[in-house]
């Protein structure tokens, strides 16, 4: 969550930016917690965005694999594998989300 806010901070308030900055390095929790519950929808709409960016890019890269010869590929279903089991856990962190 402090990496996407600090993100959203840059691109909108470099003020508030710095001060997570400053809040993060002097371990000023109180601060950045202000600024989390300030740009809490921000920062979950970015976060829905970049896991939905990243279940559509595996899908992608999965339906590139269709028709690919595995004796020319041998690592192709190993690689499929682990993007499934990447999936799984973007899905169950999408279900959490869904409920913040």
């Amino acid at each position: 969550w402090d990496v996407l806010l600090y993100k959203i901070l840059g691109e909108n308030n470099p003020e508030h930016q710095q001060i997570l900055y400053v809040a993060h390095m002097n371990g000023d929790y109180d601060t950045k917690q202000a600024l989390h519950n300030q740009y809490y929808s921000e920062t979950l709409s970015a976060l829905k965005s970049h896991v939905d960016g990243f279940l559509a890019e595996l899908e992608d890269l999965s339906n590139r694999t269709v028709g690919r010869d595995r004796n020319v590929h041998p690592r192709l279903p190993i690689i499929l594998q682990h993007n499934e089991f990447v999936k799984q856990v973007f899905l169950a962190v999408r279900e959490n989300l869904m409920y913040k």
